[in-house]
């Protein structure tokens, strides 16, 4: 079951929550990170809301610059447990 688990940034899981939209099932948490079922039926929908976050350089200003970073890594670690 574990191998099973993303391990992703906390800051963009909360944002993403945060705006209603189908979040997936946390499994595990640590100050910074929460840790999702790869197979989660939310999982797509949470990586292209961090896939619009981590382009959206040109259109959100200096104060979200932690977001999209959260946002960059999120997406990096679901594509890259996505292709396991």
């Amino acid at each position: 079951m574990t191998q099973d688990l993303v391990r992703i940034p906390r800051a963009f899981l909360d944002d993403h929550a945060e705006r209603d939209l189908d979040t997936p099932k946390i499994w595990r948490s640590t100050r910074r990170h929460y840790w999702v079922h790869r197979k989660d039926p939310a999982i797509p929908e949470l990586l292209s809301d961090a896939e619009l976050y981590a382009d959206g350089v040109g259109w959100f200003d200096d104060r979200y610059f932690g977001l999209i970073s959260s946002a960059r890594a999120t997406v990096n670690a679901l594509t890259q447990e996505t292709k396991q």
